[in-house]
């Protein structure tokens, strides 16, 4: 099975290059006048890093984000989405923006083993609320901080039972809370994203830290990134999925969808995008 999973990722590596994009639309879109603004700052202390922002205006109503989940292979089964190219999961025509965002894992064989190889169509369980247009495939998780926004665009850190979002996603933890860093200091540093908001929620931050690279961006530890969501003027940001995972990729001036930032995963020391089983997309209204 193993091999046979190898070989279906060969023949699909050519679907998930790096450099493969799909035509969106035919006439050009200036994302600044749609409240999108994107960034890519460059770090070097204290190691070298590549952060990708993009900065949404949610009070304009120019735009809106909107949930995209792979195909549920097994209806009313334990698996919840099948892993998708997230530049297909984004190809609707008015997606203009999109980045990962909830943890996953695949399921256990009969030896009790997870094949994490990641392949396309791989039934996989999603970690915490995620669904669109009101309708949450997954459910709340321990240990799981949602994302997440209601029937006007507006987003909300944290869900009660009595919420009723329109589309969600989930992340580790909060890593800024009433506008302070709640994490400590140290730990491991990986490829990471974050969203996080102002304090009116006016404003979105989409945050990609590409990591695991030496000499370009070897990623950060979740104080270094939580500093740098509280910097960009976060009063709450949540730490999403990370490592592999994370992938940003916006419209560019030719109606292309392009990866902005530069994945971690490698197939055949080729920089590989990850399937993923959803993405937050932003579109235009």
């Amino acid at each position: 099975m193993q091999l046979l999973h190898l070989i279906i990722s060969i023949i699909t590596v050519s679907n998930i290059s790096l450099t493969a994009v799909e035509t969106k639309i035919e006439n050009s879109i200036n994302l600044s006048e749609l409240g999108i603004r994107y960034i890519n700052k460059k770090s070097t202390e204290p190691i070298d890093n590549s952060i990708h922002i993009l900065q949404i205006n949610l009070k304009s109503k120019l735009v809106r984000p909107k949930v995209e989940l792979g195909p549920d292979p097994d209806g009313e089964g334990k698996a919840e989405a099948s892993l998708s190219d997230p530049r297909k999961l984004a190809s609707h025509p008015s997606v203009l923006a999109f980045i990962n965002t909830n943890p996953w894992d695949s399921f256990p064989n009969k030896e009790g083993k997870k094949n994490r190889s990641w392949y396309l169509g791989q039934p996989v369980d999603i970690h915490g609320l995620a669904g669109t247009n009101s309708n949450m495939r997954s459910t709340i998780a321990p240990g799981n901080t949602s994302v997440w926004f209601d029937e006007k665009g507006k987003v909300y850190f944290g869900h009660k039972l009595v919420d009723t979002p329109k589309e969600a996603t989930s992340g580790f933890q909060l890593i800024v809370s009433d506008g302070k860093l709640s994490v400590n200091e140290g730990g491991p540093r990986h490829p990471r994203t974050a969203i996080g908001t102002d304090k009116k929620k006016e404003t979105l931050w989409l945050v990609v830290v590409d990591g695991r690279q030496k000499g370009y961006s070897e990623g950060m530890n979740l104080h270094e990134l939580a500093t740098v969501m509280k910097n960009l003027g976060c009063w709450v940001a949540t730490n999403m999925d990370g490592g592999g995972s994370s992938v940003m990729g916006l419209l560019n001036e030719e109606g292309k969808m392009k990866i902005m930032n530069r994945p971690s995963d490698r197939f055949l020391g080729v920089s590989r995008i990850r399937p993923l089983p959803m993405v937050l997309t932003i579109r235009k209204n």
